[in-house]
């Protein structure tokens, strides 16, 4: 079927947003909570929130100067992206008034829905944009497509399984869930305001990690280029916010084996002198996983129901790092094997992920 998504961007994207410019770096911070990849899991999110102190029963701040910061990925998988950009629009305002702040950055599945790439959508997301207008809005995309594919091939006439397939691919809600996400739109212009990467006193924070293609690239530069794109200004070739080794989508950090990556990951600490990188974007363990004897640190524990809804949050205070699940602290090591911090977690967690269970075995093989 012909590419609608190109054709709605280009019905729908009249006018590019204004962007913000955001600040990328922060220092004099006490206290730090982190928090991996959501993907439409209000419920869960919420509770991860409440059990990390920044947020009571109302849904309020309470994290005073605190600052909090979400490694990307809202959308997708899950059905409730509307409601935590909601919640997370409501928190930045409360978090200024406190003197803390809210770093809500930006993740490839941010800029998939900013670009057209649907793949991942959850029907409930569409579901929660449908209003009374919602099927004279399709009405109408249709017969812009239909004029669209007649105007490219003037022998086509429209079949009802034509249409039948086109309302089966693009369900009520649809229209606006795009124009929500288009630069100007009320979801796209709130993710226009934010960075993909800040740096915390000696902490680095992003979503997927920095490639040596990245590697040299000033912070402020990577967000700038980051926000240029998704404003809608994409040439021919992958850029920033697309590219495998972009800061959206490296993985790396968090897959490369251990021997091979560490040289580049010195390379990154000494370049934005920082001590430690948290990321999100790989989930697969259930647990905050630290890697590089604790220099890098994976939050994407998997928090939505689509993983598993094993949520939990990073805590930063000083130079002391602390996983919190499940109701419990967790002291993650630094400089040391995290071997036994793993079994900790793994005996404590009734449902524990098997990759959780293989890393153990990997790491008390006798060759380690």
């Amino acid at each position: 079927m012909y590419q609608f998504s190109r054709i709605i961007s280009l019905l729908f994207i009249a006018c590019l947003a204004p962007f913000l410019h955001a600040q990328s770096e922060f220092s004099g911070v006490e206290r730090i909570v982190a928090v991996g990849d959501v993907h439409g899991d209000y419920d869960e999110f919420v509770r991860v929130l409440r059990e990390a102190e920044l947020i009571n029963r109302r849904r309020n701040w309470i994290a005073g100067e605190t600052h909090f910061v979400q490694v990307g990925d809202l959308p997708d998988r899950g059905p409730d992206t509307d409601k935590i950009v909601e919640l997370l629009q409501k928190l930045e305002q409360q978090a200024e008034e406190d003197g803390g702040k809210v770093h809500a950055l930006i993740g490839n599945h941010e800029a998939m829905n900013m670009q057209g790439d649907l793949r991942y959508v959850h029907p409930g997301e569409y579901e929660a944009f449908r209003s009374s207008r919602s099927r004279q809005y399709r009405d109408n995309y249709y017969l812009q497509v239909l004029q669209q594919r007649q105007s490219e091939d003037p022998e086509f006439e429209a079949s009802p399984e034509f249409r039948e397939e086109f309302e089966a691919r693009f369900p009520l809600g649809y229209v606006e869930h795009r124009l929500a996400w288009a630069p100007a739109g009320e979801i796209g212009s709130w993710v226009l305001q934010h960075n993909a990467v800040v740096k915390i006193d000696r902490y680095l924070f992003l979503h997927a990690g920095l490639s040596p293609a990245v590697l040299g690239m000033p912070l402020e530069d990577i967000n700038q280029q980051i926000r240029h794109e998704l404003a809608g200004n994409l040439g021919e070739e992958p850029g920033l916010s697309e590219a495998d080794d972009g800061p959206l989508w490296y993985r790396g950090l968090a897959q490369n084996d251990a021997a091979t990556e560490l040289a580049h990951v010195d390379a990154l600490l000494a370049f934005y002198d920082v001590d430690h990188i948290v990321l999100g974007h790989t989930p697969g363990t259930g647990v905050i996983l630290p890697r590089f004897d604790g220099k890098v640190l994976i939050v994407d524990t998997g928090l939505s129901a689509y993983y598993g809804a094993h949520g939990a949050s990073l805590l930063i205070e000083g130079d002391e790092m602390v996983a919190q699940q499940d109701g419990e602290r967790y002291r993650i090591p630094q400089g040391e094997s995290p071997l036994q911090y793993l079994r900790e977690l793994a005996a404590r967690k009734a449902d524990a992920p098997a990759a959780l269970q293989r890393l153990i075995d990997q790491l008390s093989a006798p060759s380690n």
